[in-house]
């Protein structure tokens, strides 16, 4: 009698324990749902090429176009911080070219930020005539004193021979300095180095470590990236809760690589609730910044 008790027991604790369990991932997943709800805002996207969805049942090539594995798309290098010119609501090529004496000035007194801007204004033609030559020029200068934006640009000239011979081993150098100086641009572009070995080893930790320490530091291309490195178990265990958070911060700032496959997720219903109303409107922001994919989406999936 005792032995049936003590197993009857066992039996009622096991159960509860179960009912437990059941419980707790209940609860996970309703703090899930609610971490992936729709973002806020409606996102303006800028341009940014992917492959679109095929027509017919979603599956994990949807957003690469094919079973190879996930396409990351190198992003031009991006100026650092602005704010000491008191921006507003102007274009950046408005401010420094309104702004081109005053620079000028600066840079030739040796200021380390307006050298950087001097240099940018050569190399976009903003107050000056276009001169590649003399950007790289200035962009060095500024460079020599470690001014991590500069390095970063430099970084560019390197890969996509701009002015200069590509060099990618010079490149892979240019962005690890810039990336150690904390300019988030050059982190996410020491990041696509490791990831597809240029100039370095191919090391998807070493890419991971830096795209994420550039999305800490508020880099929006690098919180895409993000998303899909937790989206395919790039340098780090799958997991679509992270991958969502990722995608949809970075939708919210305007990036329309996460736009477009956030908006997919939401027509499939996948890791989020189906809404295919908002998956259309992502898709439009998508295609407003210039992707032809998120077109070709709209033109399969939203004839009316």
């Amino acid at each position: 009698m005792k032995k049936f008790l003590f197993l009857c027991a066992v039996a009622l604790t096991f159960a509860a324990c179960g009912q437990n369990e059941n419980k707790d991932k209940k609860e996970q997943r309703q703090v899930q749902e609610k971490e992936t709800i729709v973002p806020k805002g409606v996102p303006v996207a800028p341009m940014q090429n992917v492959p679109v969805q095929p027509k017919g049942d979603f599956d994990q090539t949807a957003t690469t176009g094919s079973s190879d594995g996930p396409v990351l798309k190198l992003e031009e290098g991006k100026p650092l911080d602005f704010s000491q010119l008191n921006m507003g609501r102007k274009s950046l090529q408005d401010q420094l070219t309104e702004r081109i004496d005053t620079i000028r000035n600066r840079a030739e007194q040796d200021k380390t930020e307006f050298v950087y801007l001097y240099g940018l204004c050569y190399e976009n033609g903003w107050g000056v005539e276009k001169n590649v030559a003399q950007a790289y020029k200035w962009y060095s200068k500024a460079a020599e004193k470690e001014f991590p934006a500069a390095c970063n640009a430099l970084g560019n000239f390197y890969r996509m021979g701009n002015g200069v011979k590509v060099d990618l081993n010079k490149a892979f150098e240019w962005y690890k300095k810039g990336a150690n100086g904390k300019d988030d641009q050059a982190m996410l572009n020491l990041g696509n180095c490791y990831f597809y070995g240029m100039g370095t080893a191919k090391d998807e930790k070493a890419a991971l470590k830096w795209w994420k320490d550039a999305a800490e530091a508020g880099n929006a291309y690098a919180l895409s990236q993000m998303g899909d490195c937790y989206y395919y178990g790039i340098g780090v265990e799958k997991d679509l809760a992270k991958a969502i958070e990722n995608y949809t911060t970075a939708a919210d700032k305007n990036i329309s690589n996460a736009q477009y496959r956030l908006g997919i997720l939401y027509y499939t219903g996948n890791g989020v609730q189906q809404d295919q109303t908002y998956a259309k409107l992502l898709m439009q922001k998508a295609r407003d910044g210039g992707m032809h994919e998120a077109q070709e989406f709209l033109n399969k999936n939203f004839k009316n």
